[in-house]
């Protein structure tokens, strides 16, 4: 039988039996038991099939740094990230070669860690709203349905940090209301072993939604190119970048980088706080030792970017959660051309997933490693490959020193005035889509805590 394209003859990975439809339904039905269930029973690299097509799992460090690093030049971005170009454009996320290492080395300076320090104050801010719903939340004694408030607010914290007070209440409420049902509509592209755009009432829905948000991006760059580059926020830094030759980006490789830093800077981030919550409601001794740090540390106004890194045990719980819970729980590439990948031979057009989620609960390289134990980022030694929540490489998310100040900040600012509580534990299962999500919703109880 001749191989898949991308497999040269011989011996392959070993991998679950495939039956002519592959693994799709096992994937759908339960895609974490799945992946576990073969990697404990294949090891570290196994195969699965997607329709045609054969895809080699990395869950080990060492086959995850040789397809990200060491390699890193041998692989592009696969399908499932080239089905986000109608939405996102060819923005960081999805462009390749060039025009990819153009406009990386163009925002590169917005993102370095000093140049996020002015935006702290707008990140707090947009929690203002948040911690007012919390309030009254806690006087009329309402359950609050966490990830619904956390996508509220780092929507409006991202959009802060873009375009600081370029973008009006007007416009907010309408990034509020298209984003989600494109959002929605990409997710079930990538998931589509096809990739048919027929006129369904969703695909017009994403449509008219990607229009409606092109409208508002595209007036605020012309807003924000008549006022000057400058400014605290990344649109006015983008605008002031140059290349060596002194060209800036244009206006639609604007709009491109605007909806990847969306994308990136809202559901991920959303996520991860969601976890949090989650996580640390089910961990009432580890919360009232972080809610201790916090309040002993902050004092009632706006903390500063200073402040919350200075807090050992908030940064060891955001490090542990995204360690358990990777929101980017995989991350799929395609070769270029002939690669070997942990022994394995690969020619141009293999497939190969990076699996984060069982990269980092190796138990080679985490002890316990599906315990919530935070105590191990407080001066233990770690495997550095073992933790790739932003990827690594040269394609490492541009935006992982924001996307963590504003958790920390968010969560700071929640720990210090109030207490979630999740009756019963919350959702117990994972829902691993675009993003790695529970598979319900996290209902909590809000008390606030009376002040020093």
């Amino acid at each position: 039988m001749t191989p898949p394209a991308g497999w040269p003859a011989g011996p392959r990975p070993r991998g679950p039996l495939a039956p002519w439809l592959g693994h799709v339904p096992e994937l759908r039905r339960d895609a974490l038991g799945f992946l576990r269930h073969s990697r404990a029973a294949y090891g570290d690299l196994f195969r699965i099939r997607l329709g045609p097509r054969d895809v080699l799992v990395v869950a080990s460090p060492e086959a995850a740094r040789e397809v990200l690093v060491d390699k890193g030049a041998c692989f592009r971005k696969g399908r499932g990230i080239q089905k986000m170009r109608p939405f996102l454009g060819t923005g960081l996320l999805t462009a390749e070669g060039e025009p990819w290492r153009t406009h990386r080395r163009l925002m590169q300076p917005a993102f370095h860690r000093a140049a996020l320090e002015g935006m702290a104050g707008a990140i707090a801010a947009a929690t203002t709203p948040l911690l007012a719903r919390l309030h009254g939340a806690a006087a009329r004694g309402e359950t609050v349905d966490v990830g619904r408030e956390m996508l509220h607010v780092t929507l409006r914290a991202v959009a802060a940090v873009l375009f600081g007070t370029a973008l009006g209440d007007e416009d907010l409420a309408v990034v509020e209301r298209e984003l989600p049902p494109l959002l929605a509509r990409t997710a079930d592209r990538v998931r589509s072993p096809v990739d048919w755009r027929l006129p369904t009432p969703a695909e017009r829905r994403a449509q008219a939604a990607g229009a409606a948000l092109d409208q508002v991006v595209h007036r605020i760059i012309a807003a924000r190119r008549l006022a000057g580059p400058g400014g605290h926020d990344l649109l006015g830094q983008l605008l002031a970048a140059r290349d060596e030759g002194g060209a800036g980006l244009s206006d639609a490789e604007l709009r491109d980088e605007v909806m990847t830093l969306f994308l990136a800077g809202h559901e991920t981030t959303a996520t991860l706080l969601t976890f949090l919550f989650l996580t640390l409601a089910r961990h009432p001794d580890v919360r009232a030792q972080l809610q201790a740090e916090v309040r002993g540390a902050l004092g009632s106004g706006a903390p500063s970017a200073a402040q919350v890194r200075a807090l050992p045990l908030l940064q060891a719980c955001l490090q542990e959660t995204l360690r358990l819970y990777p929101p980017a729980w995989l991350l799929p590439r395609q070769a270029s051309g002939p690669v070997t990948v942990g022994g394995v031979p690969l020619e141009a057009g293999a497939h190969v997933s990076v699996n984060v989620f069982l990269v980092q609960r190796n138990s080679r390289h985490w002890p316990q490693a599906h315990q919530f134990r935070p105590d191990r980022w407080l001066g233990l030694t770690r495997t550095p490959d073992a933790f790739i929540p932003f990827g690594a490489g040269a394609r490492m998310c541009i935006g992982n020193h924001l996307a963590l100040l504003e958790a920390a900040l968010i969560a700071a600012l929640v720990l210090r005035d109030f207490t979630l509580d999740v009756p019963g534990g919350g959702p117990q299962g994972l829902a691993p889509g675009l993003t790695l999500k529970p598979d319900g919703p996290v209902l909590a109880q809000v008390q606030a805590l009376a002040g020093d």
